[in-house]
């Protein structure tokens, strides 16, 4: 997650099964919430053993997939004329209130929900196509929520000091196009059989793996003697993100995954106030040089809520207006409307350079992202530190939010896990999807979404009272 944090601590492989605090020592951020991963840990895990993948109470199973021809035997006539208004497009379907577990995950629907009132910027319903079988799926996975987004969260009597982030299940209801020749009209069974496969096109299986080094740490062929200076030079001990902007392959050149860089955690960030053209008026600026702005800086615009899948377009800031609070870019963003949703601004601090010498090349503000073995394609970041993304075979397909994090320490340079005395290469720290099939929907002769298959998996309560 993003945030202003030391490090993220928990590592499940290692078995822990609490945090115990000790008198008189210093208390880290990273073991309280190190503790609240082992606990959630344990009982998503368990869940899963409990009930399956994805599941819900039978008496209380939310998230079916209501369409036109259902919902006249499905409902009573009061809620069959109310939700009846809802249906104002062939493609639309409702989804049904109740909870449903995914990877041990709850998610909770509270009311009858138009598909068309969930679409993300950018989304529309499905266009009549006669013959194509459709699967309705959820999606979840965890973000942090900050004061930004919800302002309940800050101290009133602090002035506006930042002080602690929530978390929060996120799902969104999703839609993909099934091979009739594989899966039919609407054989959920099918969908099960193949999940695996299915959900690979959206969490890819090889997902790429990083290592990361310092010059001195570097052993045979991956030794650099180019380098005179040695160890980690920054003068304060950091959170390094490396997060995937656009994903794919790593093609380079004018095409191909890229990704940007954040010192902080991608914890630098702005509410916005308002967006005139090239200018952007904040609500506050950074409270120091660390966490503020100046021109030069790679920044990001998008919705507080972090819901959509596709990256922003990065802007470079071109002049800062600090009395007035406005910052002047190298172009014009487009955005939603400010009053219905907060916006925010996000600092990145990557920064071009000498390709020859590890340095950073940039495509439309990204970085545009190589993969090596050995001694090629180490990229310098900044301080001393320098990452490899790992060729593979099969080729890696990367994601677009998925990150890595790096600690730095002044004194002791950084954290990352070695085997046989050289860097490790590592898998993304996150984020991790969940997936759940829901229905299979299809368009009928009179060009009308229909349900072909429900593909809820339900359980019964195993302790009656």
């Amino acid at each position: 997650m993003t945030g202003d944090f030391t490090r993220d601590s928990f590592e499940p492989q290692k078995g822990f099964t609490r945090v115990l605090m000790q008198q008189g020592r210093p208390q880290l951020d990273s073991d309280l919430n190190e503790q609240v991963a082992i606990f959630w840990h344990y009982w998503r895990t368990m869940l899963t053993d409990l009930v399956g993948p994805y599941a819900g109470p039978y008496d209380q199973c939310g998230f079916g997939v209501i369409t036109r021809e259902v919902t006249a035997d499905a409902l009573t006539a009061p809620e069959r004329d109310e939700l009846r208004a809802l249906f104002k497009d062939p493609g639309e379907f409702l989804l049904s209130p109740g909870r449903y577990y995914v990877g041990g995950i709850l998610c909770e629907n509270k009311h009858y929900l138009a598909y068309s009132a969930h679409l993300e910027h950018g989304e529309s319903l499905l266009a009549p196509k006669r013959n194509v079988p459709y699967l309705i799926y959820l999606d979840v996975w965890e973000r942090p929520v900050t004061s930004i987004e919800d302002e309940t969260i800050g101290e009133p009597a602090l002035n506006g000091i930042d002080t602690s982030l929530r978390a929060r299940v996120t799902w969104r209801v999703r839609i993909a196009e099934l091979d009739k020749s594989i899966y039919g009209s609407g054989d959920c069974n099918k969908v099960k059989e193949h999940w695996s496969r299915i959900t690979h096109a959206w969490q890819p299986e090889h997902r790429g793996c990083l290592k990361v080094r310092l010059p001195d740490t570097a052993e045979g062929a991956e030794r650099d003697h180019r380098h005179q200076e040695t160890g980690y030079r920054g003068l304060h001990n950091q959170l390094y993100r490396v997060e995937i902007h656009h994903g794919g392959v790593a093609a380079g050149g004018t095409s191909g995954a890229t990704f940007k860089v954040s010192r902080e955690n991608a914890s630098v960030n702005f509410r916005i106030a308002a967006i005139e053209e090239s200018v952007v008026t904040l609500d506050t600026m950074g409270r120091d040089t660390r966490f503020g702005l100046r021109a030069g800086d790679w920044v990001e615009i998008g919705d507080a809520a972090g819901h959509g899948t596709t990256p922003g377009p990065l802007w470079q800031i071109q002049k800062v207006d600090a009395s007035r609070r406005q910052i002047s870019l190298d172009g014009s963003p487009r955005h939603g409307n400010l009053s219905h949703r907060p916006h925010l601004l996000r600092r990145w601090d990557h920064k071009a350079g000498d390709s020859k010498r590890g340095g950073l090349d940039l495509r439309d503000g990204a970085v545009v992202l190589k993969e090596g073995e050995g001694n090629n394609n180490w990229l310098s970041l900044e301080n001393g530190l320098r990452i490899q993304f790992h060729k593979s075979n099969p080729a890696n397909v990367y994601r677009s939010g998925d990150y890595w994090l790096i600690p730095a320490r002044v004194a002791a340079g950084v954290m990352w896990p070695h085997e046989h005395g050289r860097p490790k290469t590592v898998p993304p720290h996150g984020i991790e999807h969940h997936y759940a099939p829901l229905a299979i929907v299809s368009f009928g002769s009179a060009g009308v979404l229909e349900t072909q298959g429900d593909c809820r998996l339900k359980f019964n309560v195993p302790v009656a009272f």
